[in-house]
C-alpha cells in the first residue's frame, strides 16, 4: 500500500513538473518573437528636397539581434558628410524601442532615441517615428 501511494505521488509530481515545463517553454517561445520595430526603415518623406531635408536621418536598420545602423540625412544642413551611427536597441514597450547610437569617435557620441512603431492605411507596423528627447527627428516607412 505504501509503495502504491508513493508511486501515485511520484506520477503526480512528474505530471506537475511536465505541465510546468511546457507552460514555461510556451511563455519563453512567445518572448522570442520579433519586435515590430526590428527591420529596415527609410525616410517617409517624399521626393521634394525641402521636405526630405527636414528629416535628420534618412534610414534606420534595426537588426533582430539588437544592433543597428542610423544613417544621417546628407541633404540636411549640419548632417552632410556625417558618418553612419552604430546603434543598439531594446524593447521598451510592445511598439516602442529604446535606441542608443554612437559614432565610435574619441568624443564618444552617445545619442538616445525612441522608435515608436504604428500603423497607417490599415497595415500594421509599417510606419515609425524616431524621437529624441520627445522631439520628432525622422519619420520612417518600413522598407519593402
Amino acid at each position: 500500500m505504501l509503495k502504491k501511494n508513493r508511486d501515485c505521488m511520484n506520477n503526480k509530481i512528474i505530471s506537475t513538473v511536465s505541465v510546468s515545463f511546457a507552460l514555461l517553454a510556451s511563455i519563453s517561445m512567445q518572448g522570442c518573437s520579433g519586435h515590430p520595430g526590428a527591420g529596415h526603415w527609410e525616410s517617409s518623406l517624399q521626393s521634394t528636397h525641402l521636405e526630405y531635408s527636414s528629416s535628420q536621418y534618412s534610414a534606420l536598420e534595426a537588426e533582430f539581434d539588437g544592433k543597428g545602423t542610423l544613417h544621417p540625412n546628407q541633404l540636411m544642413p549640419n548632417q552632410e558628410g556625417k558618418e553612419d551611427l552604430w546603434c543598439v536597441w531594446q524593447a521598451k514597450t510592445a511598439t516602442t524601442l529604446d535606441v542608443q547610437c554612437g559614432d565610435g569617435s574619441a568624443e564618444k557620441t552617445n545619442l538616445k532615441f525612441e522608435l515608436v512603431v504604428s500603423q497607417t492605411e490599415g497595415e500594421l507596423y509599417n510606419s515609425a517615428e524616431l524621437l529624441q528627447a520627445g522631439k520628432l527627428v525622422a519619420s520612417f516607412n518600413r522598407k519593402r
